[in-house]
């Protein structure tokens, strides 16, 4: 006992030993999820949670609630970018979606909840929370997650010759929200990509196969459409991510502009080569564009998009690759390779990454 709790000893009393109070969870219950894996990262818009329960500070609550969860996902690192907006009212699902639109987000995260009890450190607090996920542009509801957790006040056991105490926490309800969020995360790494892969650099159209090309089929690699499993889609390893293949471009644009310069035509000519190749001709790509740390972060994420444009459209005009297999996306200045104290540090940040998508 006293490897896990906290002894108070006393020569004149008994010893009194403080367990903290456990998390006590449901079993998650995902009751829509996805039938295949995402192999582009994508990005989340997380509103207030909307409490459905009746309760005179529901919209402080549905605020509080939403940010801590928001808080342990982002621990989690599930999506490259995911940002929360505190203050906006639930006005229907088309309002929210139109927000999450407009703030240039693939995912819109909506929580609801339809019980809570806070009992601070006094009572218990326990929590039931619904969370479901929609595709932006579509509207599609791709996932509903929903749990139920709770932290028990327990009395003081006698046992003689000590005393048990159980230790309520000093933020009950972060910790439940919080063990609920990790739970919600694990089916959601099954089925994306990690965010923060790191690639190596290609030089040649050899070195962009090399990144690219899809593995032989050996069980452990994952590419095209796969169905999740019960397991996958409720009780995952989080470590179990789709494999995704990629490489860094050390591409050149004019200074705070989407301009391809000319000293990196012959580069992204060998990108052309390689795609023209039998191991990667007709596959589907996704570009990435990413910036250095110099300015804020929104401005960042409309440069590096129309940098990835920019890539693509050179691709098209110049090797006739079918755009429709190029998707683009904007990450910013949010997965930096380095510290970017240098400038050759700076350059490495300001890459393109292309990743196989199917």
């Amino acid at each position: 006992m006293s490897a896990c709790a906290q002894i108070d000893p006393s020569i004149t009393d008994q010893p009194t030993i403080y367990r903290d109070a456990p998390v006590r969870k449901s079993p998650l219950q995902v009751s829509v999820h996805p039938r295949g894996k995402q192999f582009s990262p994508l990005t989340a818009f997380v509103q207030p949670f909307v409490i459905q329960q009746r309760t005179p500070d529901h919209a402080a609550l549905a605020d509080s609630f939403a940010q801590i969860f928001h808080n342990a996902w982002t621990e989690e690192r599930i999506f490259p970018v995911q940002e929360f907006a505190p203050g906006i009212r639930y006005q229907g699902l088309r309002s929210s979606l139109a927000e999450a639109r407009e703030k240039g987000a693939d995912l819109l995260v909506m929580g609801k909840v339809p019980y809570f009890y806070v009992g601070h450190t006094v009572d218990d607090t326990a929590i039931t929370l619904q969370v479901d996920i929609y595709a932006v542009n579509s509207g599609t509801l791709l996932w509903t997650m929903m749990q139920s957790a709770r932290m028990e006040e327990k009395a003081p056991k006698d046992f003689i010759y000590f005393q048990q105490k159980t230790r309520m926490s000093l933020s009950p309800v972060n910790d439940v929200i919080r063990a609920i969020a990790k739970d919600m995360a694990i089916p959601l790494k099954a089925w994306l990509p990690d965010p923060d892969v790191r690639y190596g650099f290609a030089r040649d159209a050899d070195g962009v196969k090399a990144g690219l090309a899809p593995l032989p089929a050996d069980g452990k690699s994952i590419m095209g459409e796969q169905e999740l499993t019960p397991e996958e889609s409720g009780n995952a390893n989080p470590d179990v991510r789709p494999v995704v293949r990629g490489v860094n471009l050390d591409v050149n644009f004019d200074f705070d502009k989407s301009t391809i310069r000319q000293d990196s035509y012959s580069l992204l000519d060998e990108l052309g080569t390689a795609m023209q190749s039998p191991e990667l001709k007709g596959k589907r790509i996704l570009i990435g564009g990413h910036t250095d740390a110099k300015g804020s972060a929104e401005y960042n994420l409309v440069l590096s998009k129309k940098r990835a444009e920019a890539v693509k459209q050179y691709l098209a005009d110049r090797w006739k690759i079918d755009p429709a297999t190029m998707d683009t996306i904007g990450y910013g200045k949010s997965r930096p390779l380095n510290q970017g104290m240098t400038d050759a540090e700076q350059q490495q940040n300001r890459r393109v990454e292309v990743r196989l998508v199917q």
